[in-house]
């Protein structure tokens, strides 16, 4: 397995995986059929690459040694937090094949965007997870990644 900068071509795996892992990604607290959420997904996988071109963010590809790919990352180096403006890196999205993971993909895309950054001379990384995709949190633990805050949802209508 090795991980290499992505580019243009990498762009229909990275839309066709970005759309397939929506259900293990999206809140049990968002009641809404799958349909819906992966029609806003796809508008969104839309216009991801010009965005990912516009703001100089950076994709990393985990492939096979077949030069399969397996994985990817989109890391957005610009980003600030949102109380004191530090400049940090933000994961946007991270995304392994099912028949890839639990080898250490997402660790070797993780740790590839950290070495990115040390380059860089950004000293923060940061991610925002779904609380309840506990593989994610676990991977994210294990790097050494802390809560910081904690973002919070209340249901205010009940459908029947």
């Amino acid at each position: 397995m090795r991980v290499r900068q992505g580019n243009v071509r990498d762009w229909p795996f990275m839309y066709s995986l970005g759309k397939d892992v929506i259900p293990v990604s999206i809140s049990p607290w968002r009641k809404q059929p799958m349909e819906d959420t992966l029609k806003y997904r796809e508008k969104i996988l839309k216009g991801f690459w010009t965005w990912i071109q516009q703001t100089d963010s950076k994709v990393f590809i985990a492939e096979t040694e077949k030069e399969e790919p397996a994985g990817y990352l989109v890391l957005y180096p610009s980003s600030r937090e949102e109380l004191t403006g530090i400049l940090q890196a933000w994961v946007m999205d991270l995304a392994v094949l099912p028949k890839f993971r639990h080898l250490g993909i997402g660790r070797s895309l993780m740790e590839a965007a950290e070495q990115y950054c040390r380059e860089q001379g950004i000293n923060y990384l940061g991610l925002a997870v779904s609380s309840h995709n506990l593989n994610a949190l676990h991977l994210y633990e294990k790097l050494g990644f802390a809560e910081e805050r904690k973002l919070m949802v209340k249901v205010l209508n009940q459908e029947k």
